[in-house]
């Protein structure tokens, strides 16, 4: 995936996607594969809004069976079975305990009958049936949960994933189908028959002609529909959500919990070797390019966490955090935690297609509706192919084999540790051949950015010549995850990426 700006002005697309979070991505990926011309531009890096700050989960949503969104959390069961299968690199299977407690908002009954619905919902894309933990063995398997009023618990499967690299790995493979793609590249106004661009890297600005524009930009919907000339906003009304990472307690799953000030479900997650705490879920009238971190929010978490585990952890044990928007519907007033996470669109005077709210997890079924309205509107009525469409990273063989045969092979051709091997290819999958290919060129590129964490310097050389990274913080925050929690390595003049360093 190259960034070349040239194809962007020239000829008419039948396509122009505004916005390279996950909405994006998903619908340039399911219009190149129908056979349509696309383009797709971010202001800033892929995934650097929303779908770089989730809570890394593709879930059915438990908790959404309370409010009786009992559709969503069906289709979202039956999109992380088909993104199980086709990206095994980034999406894998997750243990999920649930400690029942005495006093609570949900009682126990409750939540064995929401875990009965799920399992029925999932069908057969069910990763495994809940299960009831009785006290004693739930203490014996987490010792540090605090016992007062504890009554037994259960569990169950979802998934986990990496966001920022699932959102790049479908922008890759929509490139790959013939997409043009580009960051740093913002629509600065609508004309007749597109946009005027300008690229934030180079300074230039040129016209991007196209049939349909779609305005896929989460928080930032209403901002270019009011620059279309669309004054019948706004359309959302984000809720923001922090999450903190702290070192990791040696979970061996994850937790859904109930914040003890306000009975809000959070999560603490077991994440990359570390322990990731959230979410908030507060309105928001912040603009999304400003959003920071708060001590009341730092506040909030921690008191959960420390509510249910021991030992306690303070301020000074946060590595990092990090916030974003959710792009929810504008609706009636009503707590912003139950506020739908379905998404709408809605065609603009101007011409503008504009796709407002959704989730994570079901990104690729919002792409096909977005794209089925666009091939409607352009005359060319085409199937789908997305479902069992396999992403750019995915083996051909299954994911268990693959692992372990590539991990080999890296350690042979390369001469790498079996960690480091390990790592590559669960982060790039039949990429990591690619990545380790770098050593080649440099076998320095084999040490760690950072000591005791995975990251290798290939990968920095690699997501700049392949991945389309620009910036330090498009490899630290995105393309990897380190800044997330070791934030010195990007911010200020000393960060460890500048060209010199790789």
């Amino acid at each position: 995936m190259k960034r070349a700006l040239g194809p962007l002005a020239d000829g008419t697309f039948d396509l122009l996607v505004l916005g390279g979070g996950i909405t994006g991505a998903g619908v340039a990926l399911d219009a190149s594969l129908r056979g349509f011309r696309v383009a797709l531009i971010d202001k800033a890096d892929f995934a650097s809004g929303t779908s770089s700050a989730s809570s890394k989960l593709v879930h059915g949503g438990l908790r959404y069976l309370e409010h009786g969104d009992f559709r969503l959390v069906y289709e979202a069961l039956h999109e992380r079975r088909l993104l199980l299968h086709n990206a095994p690199h980034l999406v894998r299977p997750l243990r999920f305990v649930l400690p029942f407690y005495s006093g609570t908002r949900v009682p126990p009954w409750k939540w064995r009958a929401g875990l009965l619905l799920y399992d029925l919902l999932a069908g057969r894309g069910n990763l495994s049936r809940s299960h009831a933990l009785p006290l004693p063995r739930l203490l014996r398997e987490f010792p540090g949960l605090h016992r007062d009023g504890l009554l037994g618990g259960a569990d169950y499967y979802d998934a986990q994933m990496d966001d920022a690299r699932l959102c790049i790995e479908v922008l890759k493979t929509a490139a790959r189908e013939g997409a043009y793609v580009a960051n740093y590249v913002e629509a600065m106004a609508f004309e007749p028959g597109g946009v005027r661009a300008l690229d934030h890297v180079g300074g230039a600005e040129f016209p991007i002609r196209a049939r349909v524009v779609l305005n896929a930009t989460g928080p930032w919907v209403d901002q270019v529909c009011r620059l279309a000339g669309d004054n019948t906003g706004p359309h959302l009304r984000p809720t923001k959500g922090t999450h903190l990472v702290t070192p990791g307690r040696g979970l061996r799953a994850a937790f859904l919990l109930l914040h003890p000030d306000d009975g809000r479900v959070l999560f603490v997650i077991p994440w990359l070797g570390k322990t990731l705490i959230g979410t908030t879920d507060t309105d928001s009238d912040t603009p999304a390019d400003a959003l920071v971190v708060t001590a009341a929010e730092v506040d909030y978490l921690l008191r959960a966490h420390n509510h249910y585990f021991s030992p306690a952890l303070s301020g000074g044990d946060v590595l990092g955090s990090f916030a974003g928007l959710r792009p929810l519907l504008r609706s009636r007033p009503a707590e912003p935690s139950s506020r739908s996470r379905e998404f709408r669109l809605f065609w603009s005077p101007s011409g503008l297609l504009t796709a407002a709210g959704g989730k994570y997890t079901t990104y690729r079924h919002m792409a096909e509706v977005i794209t089925d309205a666009v091939a409607e509107r352009l005359g060319r009525q085409t199937r789908c192919r997305t479902a069992n469409h396999p992403l750019d990273g995915a083996p051909s063989v299954p994911w268990g084999d693959f692992v372990e045969s590539e991990t080999k092979v890296l350690m042979t051709a390369h001469g790498l540790g079996e960690p480091a091997a390990r790592h590559l290819v669960n982060r790039y999958g039949r990429r990591a051949a690619d990545v380790a290919a770098y050593l080649v060129r440099d076998p320095r590129l084999a040490e760690p950015l950072v000591r005791g964490e995975p990251d290798l310097r290939a990968e920095f050389v690699y997501q700049r010549e392949e991945e389309m990274a620009i910036r330090e913080e498009d490899c630290l925050l995105r393309r990897t995850r380190v800044g997330l929690y070791r934030p010195e390595l990007w911010r200020g003049p000393e960060a460890p990426l500048a060209a010199s360093h790789v």
